[in-house]
């Protein structure tokens, strides 16, 4: 590769570390790691080690060194730290006329070489300024800031006095790799302060090197490049057989598009010291000095050491702001898990915590979308706003955009308010999410120059890409995006969504079981209603056939005694005063229970009522009159306690002393064993509605039988059809009103309730 031809990918392609030279003001050689043989040798060894190359190359080191050196050297820490630091050994050895060299030399091993850098010790070691220095305390002036830009404003005002540097920047990187100067010390009338770089000035190989090495030290930018030279003769760059890696050098030669860039802004000499914060490159301190400048090596060393220091620092403040609104948003999150376990809704917890939530995440506006429910808070466009496309860009569930106007269409009036915006995924069907918006953040960026390189083509017809050649004021007008969704915001979202995507997926499958459950109940409602619609059709069947069969022996009794009557008269007989009457009563009786047969099959076979307004309590006492007459309870006591004030009820007064007589049957019959026999029936109004309530002292209903105490063919007797009950609801329900029974001890109590308004509404 033809370094000096810059082609338009050179800069993000362009393999520095073989670039094959070193800066002059420094030699190099590299030897075989394990036979020491020297294998490289840089053009200029003669001026550092009195050897010419071809003097050395393929010889022992030690010839050159000498052997204490070389022993002392296999001892040393040679394997490059992450990222690397300086390490000088300094050494003493004869030149080749005898007089001895001293030298300062930065040993490390690479691949299997021993790359040994030689530069000139400085002429006193331990520099008076530097205790000095030390004794001002310059750590405790580091450590005192607690904001980040005032760290690096301490920094930036250290390492100019200790370099002696024109200009010291501290340049931040932003997450699209582009820098801003967040602080400066310097003696020019010129500011860099707030500039913008383009992530371009620093493409991707040199911020490779910047992590791996802390120092990088160009003393003179326009300093003749000094190749490197193998034993075959030949340059150990890229294009050799056998490059050298010099990955850790620190002599590295410049790369002649970096050259063309400092030129450009008229820098003579530059130091960078790499900022390293959990082990990403978090900025650069950049010193420039607009005429060569040599610094010594305990200044170096120094510099190096208030860049760690700041580093360090600078990584203690971003873990503890990170750790701070990681904790906020844990606390959130454990609150949220909290109140859900009340039973609230998502929807609830969310609308709870809206501008809580919004404040964590520096958020405008808020969307809740479960499914084709959306819920907004704060503000938010006054159309929908459709940001599932943000699902297709989902990390750990979370997807943040600066730039929403990007990935969907947007009018200006909707980008205003939702310019950015952060996506949580809360359920796998892609339906659920929680929608953090930020409004449109209006931004005037300073360049220092246009942001754009130069593509210009040589005298030889080769097209290359030159470095900005202008670094004056340039201002961008940034609209349509909102303020970044940082490192610390994504960790709160994803603590965030790690809680409700648990809480929305359990109130899912708490929906899924419940659908489930009541279709489960639908199909047994439909299952019992097709059951009870059979035993209804054949129970009207059954009532039909009893009627038929009743009523003509009822018939019959009315027909013989009313002939009995007229015997009595055809014989002339006068018939007893007393006979009479109960000849009547007979008549009567019979043709009372043949419309009692008549209105029950009628009911069981069509549903059909005969209301009127009746006096409830005559309808309860029929009832129990007619239960008392088969009635063989010698102790059998019935109270009844019924209300004289209770109002007109719209009912058929048949069908209501239907339910009675059942009703007051099994509890007589439940009473024939026991001790005391004892059947009471009590009216209560509440309301709008009267209950009549059915106890008794019997044996009470088995465990067994309360579940289908109403269902027919379930006699809750040990004898009967077990249609009794199920009629007596069937009658209640048709009056629009329900039966139950209560549980007790000793006995059993059933309880109908009707409305005192009718079976119409009815006012009565």
């Amino acid at each position: 590769m033809t370094l000096d031809v810059v082609n338009l990918d050179t800069c993000d392609r362009e393999q520095i570390h073989l670039i094959g030279a070193v800066q002059p003001h420094g030699a190099l050689i590299a030897v075989d790691a394990d036979s020491l043989v020297i294998d490289y040798a840089s053009k200029n060894t003669d001026q550092f080690l009195g050897y010419a190359p071809e003097a050395i190359l393929g010889r022992p080191l030690a010839r050159v060194i000498g052997d204490d050196n070389v022993a002392q050297l296999r001892g040393l820490p040679l394997e490059p730290s992450t990222p690397d630091l300086l390490k000088p050994w300094f050494i003493g050895f004869p030149g080749p006329d005898g007089a001895r060299i001293a030298a300062e030399c930065l040993a490390h091993r690479t691949g299997g070489h021993i790359i040994l850098e030689f530069l000139r010790p400085d002429e006193n070691p331990a520099s008076v300024w530097e205790d000095e220095y030390l004794r001002r305390g310059f750590i405790s002036e580091l450590v005192k800031p607690g904001a980040l830009v005032e760290l690096a404003e301490a920094s930036a005002r250290i390492i100019r006095e200790v370099t002696g540097f024109d200009r010291v920047m501290i340049y931040r990187f932003a997450e699209d790799k582009h820098g801003e100067v967040i602080a400066e010390s310097t003696v020019r009338p010129d500011s860099f302060l707030g500039l913008h770089y383009p992530a371009s000035d620093i493409p991707d190989p040199a911020r490779r090197h910047f992590l791996l090495n802390v120092m990088r030290s160009i003393p003179d930018i326009n300093g003749t490049r000094v190749p490197i030279i193998s034993q075959r003769g030949t340059v150990a760059d890229a294009d050799a057989p056998d490059p050298l890696d010099l990955t850790f050098s620190k002599l590295r030669a410049v790369a002649p598009v970096h050259v063309e860039y400092l030129n450009n802004m008229g820098v003579a000499a530059s130091l960078s010291i790499s900022l390293i914060t959990n082990n990403q490159l978090w900025g650069l301190v950049a010193c420039h000095h607009y005429e060569p400048r040599m610094i010594s090596s305990s200044r170096l060393r120094f510099a190096e050491l208030v860049g760690g220091t700041t580093s360090a620092l600078l990584q203690s403040i971003e873990n503890t702001n990170q750790l701070q609104k990681s904790i906020a948003a844990e606390k959130t999150a454990f609150r949220i898990e909290q109140q859900a376990r009340t039973g609230a809704a998502l929807s609830d917890l969310i609308a709870d915590r809206a501008q809580h939530l919004m404040d964590l995440i520096d958020a405008h506006g808020l969307l809740l979308v479960q499914g084709d429910e959306v819920v907004s808070f704060g503000t938010v466009p006054d159309t929908p706003l459709d940001v599932s496309p943000l699902l297709g860009h989902l990390t750990d569930g979370v997807a943040t955009s600066s730039q929403l106007s990007s990935l969907i269409p947007m009018s200006d009036r909707n980008m205003q308010r939702a310019a950015g915006a952060a996506l949580l995924d809360l359920y796998d069907n892609g339906r659920d999410y929680l929608v953090f918006l930020r409004s449109e953040f209006d931004q005037t960026i300073r360049w220092a120059g246009k942001p754009d390189k130069i593509e210009t083509t040589t005298e030889d017809g080769i097209t290359r890409l030159s470095p900005r050649g202008s670094f004056a004021l340039w201002r961008e007008e940034r609209r349509g995006q909102s303020r970044p969704f940082d490192l610390r915001d994504q960790d709160a979202l994803r603590i965030l969504r790690r809680a409700l995507f648990a809480l929305n997926s359990l109130e899912h499958e708490r929906a899924a079981l419940e659908a489930q459950k009541a279709a489960e109940a639908e199909e047994i409602r439909l299952r019992h209603a097709l059951l009870d619609a059979s035993r209804a059709s054949s129970l009207g069947e059954l009532a039909s056939a009893i009627a038929h069969e009743l009523n003509q022996p009822l018939s019959a009794i009315s027909n013989f005694v009313s002939a009995c009557r007229q015997e009595f008269r055809n014989a002339g007989a006068a018939i007893p005063e007393k006979a009479a009457h109960l000849m009547d009563s007979a008549v009567t009786e019979t043709t009372r229970a043949g419309d009692l047969i008549r209105r029950v099959r009628d009911f069981i076979s069509t549903g059909d009522l005969n209301p009127d307004e009746i006096d409830l309590n005559d309808a309860i006492k029929q009832g129990i009159d007619l239960a008392l007459v088969s009635s063989d309870l010698p102790r059998l006591e019935v109270n009844l306690l019924l209300d004289p004030r209770l109002p007109r009820v719209l009912a058929d007064p048949v069908q209501i002393g239907q339910v009675v007589l059942n009703l007051a049957r099994n509890s007589i019959t439940a009473m024939e064993d026991a001790p005391r026999q004892k059947l009471t029936v009590e009216v209560i109004r509440t309301g709008d509605t009267v209950d009549v309530q059915v106890r008794d002292t019997g044996h009470g209903i088995p465990a067994e039988q309360q579940a289908h105490l109403f269902e027919p063919f379930h006699a809750s007797t040990t004898r009967g059809m077990g249609i009794g009950l199920s009629l007596c609801r069937s009658i209640v329900e048709a009056h629009g009103g329900r039966i139950w029974s209560e549980p007790t001890t000793g006995g059993a109590v059933f309880v109908f309730q009707l409305p005192i308004r009718g079976v119409h509404g009815d006012q009565l």
